[in-house]
């Protein structure tokens, strides 16, 4: 056992049938652990979906992760709307 702080995995799902094809999801784990403690924190994210025909043909489906997007975006709004506030207000007093 090594004792990593952050560990990132990649993991396949259980795989679903659905019709002809078999679906496996794909994510993407960190694990934070934090030193002298008896916990950490896991963060876990869709990357892909493999789909794989009848005849075991494969096709990897990247999933983009919209949610991740907006949080960056509604930070970014935050950070800049402080930043312009800050500006307004120094040069006003």
């Amino acid at each position: 056992m090594t004792n990593r702080i952050l560990t990132q995995q990649t993991n396949t799902g259980e795989p679903v049938a659905v019709s002809n094809f078999t679906v496996y999801p794909v994510a993407r784990s960190y694990q934070v652990k934090i030193p002298g403690a008896n916990g950490g924190i896991i963060w876990n994210r869709p990357v892909a979906v493999i789909v794989e025909d009848y005849e075991g043909e494969r096709q990897v489906i990247p999933v983009i992760d919209l949610t991740r997007w907006l949080q960056i975006a509604i930070v970014a709004a935050g950070f800049f709307g402080v930043m312009l506030s800050w500006l307004i207000f120094r040069k006003s007093s």
